[in-house]
């Protein structure tokens, strides 16, 4: 019998303990591919590796496949069609749901708070200026996270870890969700907008679904303080950019720090909120890095390797 074989569509980076895994049992392809071969890609190989970069819909989901799966080392899926994938008998080999081993992943978590004191200490326009020849310490006087309010929206995984990050730095934590248990040092807030206004800074851990869908609008924004920073690392889509311009560009919030947009992977200096992001210093951007650290590579790859044998098999 043939041995299986498996597309690495990302190849980039990939882990090499990953690759050692895979290739015990299946024959391992490592090429990226464009938009226009994954038609074919989709014929060719019994499972397909990708990471942010390619969005699955039903079109490539038609006629007569070899693909059985689709594995990809993240939780949020919304890159992915699930119902295509489910009609056409297709996998989807992901992250999603393994909460035991995802206490060990904290990459985003770090980033989290590290996006907070970027923003709020302006390190990138501090560390700027520095490079320009300029030594203007008191032109960036910025907020300190001690006893201030943080509010995590989403008390999940994530959400619980970042909280207790939070907690260290002696922030007073609420959160707000209505399907999760909080940590005894959490106070909880009855509502977003409870939460919003009680906050010195909003973090954002949700999964992104029609439910949560411009999560944070206008309203919401309306009702922080002015003084208060919104941190999204979740997805783009959970906050109406639209609202978060004209909340920043008012001066209804100080600022806001994002590791997401609307769009990705498809954002160019065209964007929106990255045309802002030139002339004004209290946005922060970077591109979805939260969970893009070796380590993290390596792990959850690794687990994902072993996840898709048991699929194959």
């Amino acid at each position: 019998m043939l041995r299986k074989r498996v597309l690495i569509a990302e190849p980039t980076g990939f882990s090499p303990r990953a690759l050692a895994i895979l290739g015990k049992e299946v024959e391992v392809v490592s090429q990226s591919l464009t938009a226009a071969e994954w038609p074919m890609a989709m014929m060719t190989y019994d499972a397909v590796w990708l990471r942010l970069a390619h969005r699955i819909d039903g079109s490539l989901l038609r006629g007569s496949l070899r693909c059985r799966a689709l594995a990809t080392a993240v939780t949020g899926l919304d890159h992915i069609d699930l119902d295509a994938c489910k009609a056409a008998g297709v996998a989807v080999v992901s992250l999603k749901g393994e909460t035991e081993f995802l206490k060990t992943v904290r990459a985003t978590a770090e980033l989290t708070v590290g996006l907070m004191l970027g923003l709020m200490r302006k390190i990138p326009a501090a560390a700027a200026s520095v490079r320009g020849g300029d030594w203007a310490r008191d032109r960036f006087r910025g907020n300190e996270l001690y006893g201030k309010v943080a509010g995590v929206v989403g008390v999940g995984r994530l959400g619980k870890i970042v909280a207790g990050y939070l907690s260290a730095f002696g922030m007073k934590v609420i959160g707000y969700d209505p399907f999760s248990e909080l940590p005894d040092f959490m106070g909880r807030a009855g509502s977003l907008a409870e939460l919003m206004r009680a906050s010195d800074v909003v973090s954002l851990h949700v999964s992104y679904q029609p439910s949560t869908h411009h999560l944070v609008d206008a309203t919401a924004l309306a009702a922080m303080k002015p003084s208060a920073f919104l941190v999204n690392t979740s997805r783009g889509g959970v906050v109406d950019e639209e609202a978060l311009l004209a909340a920043l560009d008012s001066k209804t919030i100080a600022g806001a720090a994002l590791d997401v947009l609307s769009g990705e992977p498809a954002i160019d200096a065209t964007h929106p909120v990255v045309t802002y992001s030139r002339t004004h210093d209290n946005v922060l951007i970077v591109p979805h890095i939260g969970g893009n650290t070796f380590e993290s590579f390596e792990k959850t790859e690794a687990f994902i390797a072993e996840k898709l044998l048991a699929v194959l098999r």
